[in-house]
């Protein structure tokens, strides 16, 4: 019985550390920042496939600055873990979920973009799409904090649900638009937590020696 609640309290820790070192922070953080770059290429005269190009390029850096952090740098000081079917589950679950609230809150500021730019005041593309992103984003990362037990997730959805509101009020408010000061500003907290977090965790983590013995 003792062993099975101390294989049960490893594998809980093992599944902690997959978040310690800061790097799907880091790659929230880019992703939130892309944002504030697609605002930063709709004011350049270029072609609009150049913008989706440029844009989707920033999203695969994020996805590689990921990969090759877990490579090179936790993979050789944390090794390889293999958990149970239920955290498999969990993991495979909200993956799912995270992918589908980033498609829909992709469409939603798209929609919220286009129908305030026709002028139409305080119809729903000003107010009502805002408020499904805040619901949208609230309930991703808050499900996602809970079931992977990665609880900087609650701070990370807090910043992605009031970037589309603010923006919204800034621009209604005092008439100017700073949309992408507003994305890169919470893109940036993000990632420099990332960066906290990363740094601390090779200070604290030195390389396994896998010769050793």
């Amino acid at each position: 019985m003792s062993q099975t609640i101390d294989l049960k309290a490893l594998e809980k820790k093992a599944w902690k550390s997959v978040f310690q070192d800061g790097l799907w922070d880091i790659y929230l953080g880019i992703l939130l920042m892309a944002f504030a770059v697609g605002a930063w290429l709709d004011r350049q005269p270029i072609s609009e496939n150049m913008r989706v190009g440029i844009y989707i390029g920033v999203q695969i850096l994020a996805m590689i600055v990921l990969f090759a952090g877990k490579r090179f740098v936790t993979m050789p000081r944390m090794g390889t873990v293999k958990f149970g079917v239920e955290r498999k589950k969990r993991r495979h679950i909200v993956q799912l979920v995270l992918f589908i609230s980033a498609l829909v809150g992709l469409g939603v500021w798209f929609l919220s973009a286009t129908l305030s730019g026709e002028g139409r005041g305080a119809m729903p593309g000003r107010w009502v799409f805002p408020l499904i992103w805040v619901l949208n984003m609230l309930m991703v990362f808050g499900l996602g904090a809970y079931f992977l037990e990665y609880e900087r997730l609650y701070v990370i959805g807090f910043l992605y649900a009031i970037v589309i509101p603010l923006d919204v009020i800034v621009k209604t408010t005092a008439k100017v638009d700073l949309d992408m000061y507003i994305f890169l500003a919470a893109g940036s907290i993000i990632l420099f937590m990332g960066i906290a977090y990363l740094v601390r965790f090779v200070r604290d983590h030195k390389p396994l020696n896998l010769n050793q013995g």
